[in-house]
């Protein structure tokens, strides 16, 4: 059977707070639903080409046209990001770039609900919102109804990456001042921000109330 509603992350880290996050979407919903961790599969940019203008199937051998065949069942997509350098991350904006190929004379996927969930270093961080905002307008230019941005905390790389409290680049410092020490207790879970997991349980619920709505009618 079809997932009903299709989770998205572009987070290559295992089990990530951003994968996390878009999986609590999804178990809300109490729907048929499956995960994609987009590090894990093979889709290349758009090139542009235009070989599915006539049909809305994209011609490049990849991953992506059995992604879209997925899409093209659901009813409701989340998608999960994170901003490096200030703006989405790769990953996911090469799988928004290729539903491009949904778009042409038929709009496939206009209508559909979608949940954008974001994970940054920290709430007003370079990128978080803009990162929100990028994933929002491309779902929104496919003709989806955004139902809500979930932005919560997450943990810069040099917190693991073994040179963070030397490092001149670190974000350590820009993220907890002169207190350099690497502890426990200074990592992020995204199951402890109560505001984005209490939204993420929310969104996920309004995607059941409004699928259910459109089965009835």
């Amino acid at each position: 059977m079809p997932a009903q509603v299709i989770g998205f992350s572009g987070s290559p880290i295992k089990n990530s707070n951003t994968d996390r996050l878009v999986q609590a979407v999804l178990r809300a919903s109490g729907l048929e639903w499956e995960f994609v961790k987009l590090s894990q599969k093979n889709v290349r940019p758009c090139i542009a080409c235009l070989g599915c203008a006539a049909d809305n199937v994209c011609k490049v051998a990849d991953d992506f046209p059995a992604l879209a065949q997925k899409v093209r069942a659901a009813g409701a997509l989340v998608v999960g990001a994170y901003p490096p350098y200030g703006s989405m991350d790769g990953f996911t904006k090469a799988f928004l770039e290729r539903l491009f190929s949904l778009r042409h004379q038929n709009g496939l996927n206009r209508g559909k609900l979608a949940v954008v969930a974001v994970t940054g270093i920290g709430r007003g961080a370079p990128g978080l919102e803009e990162a929100a905002q990028q994933v929002s307008h491309a779902l929104t230019l496919e003709g989806m109804e955004v139902l809500g941005q979930i932005k919560a905390a997450g943990n810069p790389e040099c917190m693991v990456c073994g040179f963070g409290q030397s490092c001149p680049m670190s974000a350590l410092p820009w993220i907890f001042g002169q207190d350099l020490a690497v502890t426990p207790e200074k990592f992020r879970a995204v199951e402890n921000d109560d505001a984005a997991w209490r939204e993420a349980e929310r969104l996920g619920r309004e995607i059941a109330r409004r699928l259910g709505q459109t089965r009835a009618m």
